[in-house]
């Protein structure tokens, strides 16, 4: 990624190449191919939310491994996340699953915190995984045997909706509603950026 610098009067201008198409822009991904390429498809299934298939944007959700991701992770946030969260009008808190920061960012908690408006609330670090087990690309099985054991560390007897990234098996939202719902949590809805069926 080429990013140059300009200093303007009183702040620092950032021009990128855009990760798509090659051609300078003001960020990561340029306003023409998040047009063209990042328009939503929104489908629901299960009471989970899904905006795009995975296979479509497989390659930008791998930027979560790079120390640039949290920006592209914000441009999916706002064409998915943001727009569906203006259709909300009921009161709601809204846990990303698992936000520790990894490599300087957590893009769960950058998904969730793109739904917030006066209707929907973040509750940053209150569901954490105890298990450290890398779960990507793992079969159903290996997810069965090696669950995330996750510790719940928020306000009790709420209404939520819970945010991940992407909905591969289904194993990770179920077991992060069963346990939100010892402490009278309800989830109300799931929403993830892309689901794999």
């Amino acid at each position: 990624m080429l990013c140059i610098c300009f200093l303007n009067t009183n702040r620092r201008t950032k021009i990128f190449k855009c990760i798509i198409c090659n051609n300078f822009s003001f960020e990561i991904i340029c306003k023409e191919c998040q047009k063209k390429y990042l328009k939503p498809d929104i489908k629901i299934k299960n009471n989970t939310v899904s905006f795009y298939r995975y296979d479509e944007i497989e390659w930008l959700v791998k930027y979560k491994y790079h120390r640039f991701g949290d920006r592209v992770f914000k441009i999916l946030a706002e064409n998915s996340f943001k727009i569906f969260a203006q259709n909300i009008n009921e009161k709601f808190f809204v846990i990303p699953v698992d936000d520790k920061i990894k490599k300087g960012f957590s893009h769960t908690a950058i998904l969730a915190r793109s739904m917030k408006n006066k209707f929907l609330t973040p509750l940053f670090n209150s569901l954490h995984s105890a298990n450290n087990v890398k779960y990507a690309g793992e079969s159903l099985e290996f997810r069965l045997k090696n669950p995330r054991n996750f510790k719940y560390s928020g306000p009790k007897n709420i209404d939520v909706i819970l945010v991940d990234d992407i909905k591969t098996t289904g194993t990770t939202l179920n077991e992060a509603k069963e346990v939100l719902s010892q402490y009278g949590v309800n989830v109300y809805l799931s929403i993830v950026l892309a689901d794999l069926s």
